[in-house]
């Protein structure tokens, strides 16, 4: 018989599970944050909701083979960060960017019948801003906003520590937000934030505007990087993208007047250039003084960021019903 959710609180092992288009991350940690097993493989083309299932299924018992070698526990709850607009309401992934062939699929149910566990989930935005609640040192009073670029730009809230979530899960899209009203010619469309901010979007942006600097295969990780290395090309780039991301977060910035604007990975692997932007241009664009806007900082974990972010779900679930006894 599977353990209650409602008797979680002595959890002490979670199957984390990361998803998107790339790759599918799985982890076996501790609600401390710590990680002791991960595997990590790409995701193939072939991408049904049942096929990806069982490539979760069948890669996660590989792990556990792992785990029970070092005599560690088997895992008490499975915890998920997705892409896409996941309700918590109603335990549906709705659609996702990286999934196209889901509709309204039963997520939570399915991965609950294959684990026979309790099972937590979240969209990508929302994990991202729960690991930074959970396992960072940042005070989570006040309104924080958090802003995730993979696979789209997408924002999450939170409240004094409690995010902020919507029927259907499809608040925070703002990268889906014009910034032209002329056609791009060679996408037949007008130009949203996604094209210039999310991780793809970057790279389309250096390949398209700096091509003898950039091999083809590159991609916008390799553009953060370099920023990071100092790269002058990949900085002019970054400056460009904190530009138009504060020119369009004024209005978010007046309107609930976060304390804190969190970037996430892996923007954040270039945070001392795009920060520093990012905070001369949101001074510019809203009219605020240097007391009156909210910090910006970056995301401290770096590249542990997707294993965070699947834990997360089931951590948050864990210390609620803990605080709540």
């Amino acid at each position: 018989m599977p353990i209650s959710e409602n008797a979680l609180t002595s959890a002490n092992s979670i199957l984390g599970l990361n998803l998107d288009g790339d790759r599918l991350l799985i982890v076996y940690g501790s609600p401390s944050g710590m990680v002791h097993e991960r595997l990590s493989l790409p995701m193939p083309e072939v991408r049904s909701f049942q096929s990806v299932l069982d490539l979760i299924t069948a890669n996660a018992d590989r792990l556990l083979m792992i785990t029970r070698a070092q005599r560690l526990p088997l895992p008490d709850c499975v915890s998920v960060s997705i892409t896409g607009n996941y309700d918590p309401q109603t335990g549906l992934l709705e659609s996702s960017p990286d999934f196209a062939e889901w509709r309204s699929e039963p997520l939570k149910s399915q991965l609950g019948l294959r684990f026979n566990l309790p099972v937590f989930i979240e969209s990508r935005q929302s994990a991202g801003l729960l690991a930074e609640i959970l396992f960072s040192a940042s005070d989570t009073s006040g309104t924080q906003i958090y802003l995730n670029f993979n696979p789209q730009l997408r924002a999450s809230f939170s409240l004094n520590g409690v995010i902020y979530q919507s029927p259907g899960g499809n608040a925070g899209a703002i990268g889906k937000l014009f910034i032209s009203d002329q056609i791009d010619p060679r996408l037949n469309r007008l130009l949203t934030l996604n094209d210039y901010l999310s991780v793809s979007g970057l790279a389309s942006q250096a390949l398209q505007s700096q091509p003898s600097h950039w091999d083809l295969a590159t991609t916008g990780f390799n553009v953060l990087q370099a920023a990071a290395e100092s790269d002058p090309y990949a900085i002019e780039l970054i400056e460009n993208c904190a530009q138009l991301l504060s020119a369009h977060l004024a209005p978010l910035i007046h309107l609930l007047r976060p304390r804190q604007i969190i970037i996430g990975y892996p923007f954040s692997l270039a945070s001392p250039t795009f920060l520093a932007t990012l905070r001369s241009s949101a001074a510019a664009a809203t009219g605020l003084g240097s007391l009156e806007l909210p910090q910006f900082i970056a995301s401290q974990f770096g590249h542990r960021q997707p294993e965070l972010e699947a834990l997360a779900p089931a951590v948050a679930a864990i210390r609620q019903r803990a605080s709540a006894r």
